[in-house]
């Protein structure tokens, strides 16, 4: 009797050169399929520190936008997991305790692994170069990182993060992070008491537009003074007045420029035109000379100096128009391989991109920290379409303003 054939399970999201494919796509062949740690970790050949962050930040991207019977996998992996407490400090001998009651036999190679654990940590402790040459190596093929092939160290990766503060201490890892972080900006009392309007009011987009103009709009208003309370005011008019119209633009779909028009040019016109004495805006197929002939869906220039480009920007697609992944990984790569080319030929210390992709904007920066670059990601805004969506962007509007002000701070130091 021929064997039955079993359909395979499709997977959204991974890298195309993912180091693990061919373990994946194993463990999600025949009847039974499943995401085995112990098997897993027999191909991953690392620390358990490691392995186990890899395997969590693969559980989490698929359990993301994937198909009902790959969430159910990997969820039922990840309470396996949880259930026998292989992600706790625990010694050699609980471990085995917890393989015993899965049924699984220890590969001698998996013990070879563990046995070398604590040498390892030794070895990297050594020294903080070490430490991060280390996390650069561990973090080279996680599902979430973006950037590992850049030798960049992606904050913006909790798997990332976990492996960096395991390798060198929580000390180190805190002043990296203090070191990286935006410094916040202090809202007027103008945009303090707009904002709380806002998100006091109940979620009717009738109701926040009464709350707006009853708090914003003044008479008195200042671009510059009050550019903070300036752009909630724009912004959140822009956004009320797309939710009533007869058709929410947002709602249906649109191609990479027509939405990049409705949505992050828009957005990043506002947000500079108080400062537009010093950044002078780009758009579309725009190139810059460090990049060779790179081009770029914007970029956001110095007033009376296009030799300095504090920012640069690259549309992922459009809106509701089935944009793959890929793309938008693409598209990461690019951005920050430019940035990071960019800062070794002018000696700088940080740069600034954004990007869109689906209904989401990101305003990100790369920054090099004790011979090392680090990315973080500022502010991730979806673009609202409900009151409650609208609220949220709201809120975020702190992040983008103190990610603007670092940009403008970076473009008038810069001669």
């Amino acid at each position: 009797m021929p064997s039955k054939k079993h359909s395979k399970i499709r997977v959204r999201g991974v890298k195309k050169d993912y180091k693990y494919e061919g373990w994946l796509n194993s463990a999600l062949q025949g009847p039974n399929p499943k995401l085995d740690y112990f098997t897993f970790a027999d191909t991953f050949q690392n620390t358990k520190h490691a392995t186990n962050s890899h395997y969590l930040d693969l559980l989490t991207l698929l359990s993301i936008n994937q198909s009902n019977k790959l969430t159910k996998i990997a969820q039922e992996a990840q309470n396996l997991f949880d259930a026998h407490g292989l992600g706790n400090n625990t010694d050699k001998h609980t471990d085995e305790e917890s393989l015993v009651s899965l049924g699984i036999t220890r590969s001698p190679e998996l013990n070879e692994v563990e046995d070398t654990e604590n040498e390892v940590e030794d070895e990297t402790s050594s020294g903080i170069g070490s430490g991060t040459d280390k996390v650069l190596h561990q973090t080279a093929n996680l599902p979430s990182d973006q950037v590992e092939k850049l030798n960049i160290v992606d904050l913006s990766s909790t798997a990332a993060k976990d492996i960096l503060r395991s390798e060198i201490g929580n000390d180190r890892y805190n002043l990296i992070v203090e070191e990286t972080k935006l410094e916040p900006v202090t809202l007027s009392t103008y945009a303090t008491e707009l904002s709380n309007a806002l998100n006091e009011a109940s979620l009717s987009s009738q109701i926040l537009r009464q709350a707006l103009y009853n708090n914003g709009f003044r008479s008195d208003f200042d671009l510059v003074a009050h550019n903070d309370a300036g752009f909630i005011e724009v912004t959140t008019r822009y956004f009320l007045d797309m939710m009533n119209s007869p058709q929410n633009p947002i709602n249906k779909t649109m191609l990479e420029r027509t939405s990049a028009a409705y949505l992050i040019i828009y957005l990043v016109n506002q947000l500079f035109l108080p400062n537009n004495d010093i950044i002078e805006l780009a758009w579309l197929e725009r190139e810059f000379y460090l990049t060779d002939r790179s081009k770029f869906d914007g970029i956001l220039f110095k007033v009376g100096n296009k030799s300095i480009a504090p920012v640069i920007i690259e549309f992922s697609g459009g809106i509701n128009d089935k944009t793959s992944s890929r793309k938008n990984s693409n598209d990461i790569e690019k951005l920050y391989r430019n940035m990071a080319k960019i800062m070794k030929d002018t000696d700088t210390d940080q740069m600034f991109c954004m990007r869109c992709y689906g209904l989401n904007i990101y305003f990100e920066k790369l920054h090099k920290y004790d011979d090392v670059m680090y990315r973080s990601i500022t502010a991730n805004i979806e673009i609202p379409n409900t009151p409650r969506k609208l609220k949220a962007f709201i809120q975020e509007v702190p992040k983008i303003l103190a990610w603007k002000q670092s940009v403008i701070n970076y473009a008038i130091d810069l001669n």
